[in-house]
């Protein structure tokens, strides 16, 4: 009895195993393979030959090395002002004249007192060598002469200080008094600068420390002032790396770099927005792309003409200057897949964007003809 129920166990067991194969064998469909227009477009591209140089850019403002406010020395009322702000003045130049007529009566009173302390003293003098009048005498009157010989002497140099001249060669960056107003020392007449000598005080980030003070001199600095869009091109010069601080700031986590700007020209000026470039590292006769054929993981795709199909790339450190990377050397005469490389795996199949416009211009056309 045990042995029949177990063999009708078997027989409903295998029955079942038939019967699935059964349904697997009747409702199986081939595959359907892929379609050509359904593969994923993309655009390649071959590598240039070129030069690539690795830099750090920097922000910063062109500044004067030395820029000298001129103040006057005595207070008053401006009566000329020949100073304008742009021009070249050379050492010397009036730049503004204060009212001298107070001073120059403080140097007539000044001129009268000594006169005549000068007049006592030489009278004085001879009674002494003549033996008529006292040591304590002859001292104080001597004493007296010389301070006001001094007060004179003040007086007259108060009155040349009431011309303002220019210190130094230079031009003329700010000159923002006017006739009337009173000059004094509290607001600069004008300020100087010379614009053959201007700099670029750069704060650099402390990882660049290293970079700075070891390869210093293998290090090309170039400066852009970049300039309005479809008008000029921009400003570039070369620059002198200076000064390089020896300490790093411990709140703002930079340190200072100051570059010399080697010819400033026409087109730089203090206060001026400009980019630094400290290039490194330069690298030549190197296969190139452009950095919009990287994923974000840093990889990107090689096309394979034999087979249609895109191969995968793993990503590297590798160089590149904020818009073209070097490619393996491996990889110098494949094609790069430059578009389209977010919608492909490694090995798909894919075809050529050109070819697939092509193929969809053709078709829209001949789609066009039927309907006429």
């Amino acid at each position: 009895m045990k042995h029949s129920k177990l063999l009708r166990y078997a027989l409903f067991a295998g029955a079942a195993v038939f019967f699935v194969f059964i349904t697997i064998l009747v409702t199986r469909k081939k595959p359907i393979p892929e379609k050509e227009d359904a593969l994923p477009a993309v655009i390649i591209q071959k590598p240039v030959n070129g030069t690539l140089v690795e830099s750090v850019t920097i922000s910063g403002y062109v500044e004067a090395n030395a820029m000298i406010p001129v103040v006057p020395f005595v207070s008053g009322t401006i009566t000329e002002y020949p100073a304008r702000a742009g021009d070249f003045v050379e050492k010397d130049t009036l730049l503004a004249k204060i009212d001298d007529a107070p001073f120059r009566q403080q140097m007539l009173q000044a001129q009268a007192a000594y006169f005549a302390a000068q007049s006592t003293f030489e009278r004085l003098e001879k009674l002494y060598k003549a033996g008529s009048t006292t040591q304590q005498n002859y001292d104080s009157a001597k004493a007296q002469a010389d301070a006001s010989k001094a007060q004179y002497d003040l007086a007259k140099l108060q009155v040349d200080y009431t011309e303002v001249r220019a210190p130094v060669d230079g031009t003329i960056l700010i000159a923002d008094q006017a006739v009337g107003s009173i000059g004094n020392q509290s607001q600069p007449i004008a300020v100087l600068a010379d614009l053959s000598n201007q700099v670029v005080r750069l704060k650099v980030p402390e990882k660049y420390f290293d970079l700075f003070t070891l390869e210093r001199d293998n290090l090309k600095v170039q400066v852009t002032r970049p300039a309005e869009k479809n008008m000029y091109d921009d400003a570039v010069t070369s620059a002198t790396i200076e000064n390089i601080a020896p300490y790093v700031s411990p709140q703002s986590k930079n340190f200072i770099v100051v570059c010399k700007l080697d010819e400033p020209g026409e087109r730089f000026r203090p206060g001026m927005f400009v980019k630094v470039q400290v290039a490194y590292k330069t690298y030549e006769n190197v296969p190139l792309v452009s950095l919009k054929a990287r994923k974000m993981d840093g990889s990107f795709y090689i096309y394979d003409e034999s087979d249609g199909t895109a191969h995968f790339i793993e990503g590297q450190n590798f160089p590149n200057d904020g818009t073209n990377f070097i490619v393996p050397e491996e990889y110098r005469n494949s094609y790069i897949v430059m578009d389209g490389q977010n919608f492909v795996f490694d090995g798909q199949k894919v075809r050529i964007f050109e070819e697939a416009l092509q193929e969809a211009q053709t078709a829209a056309n001949s789609h066009d003809v039927s309907e006429e």
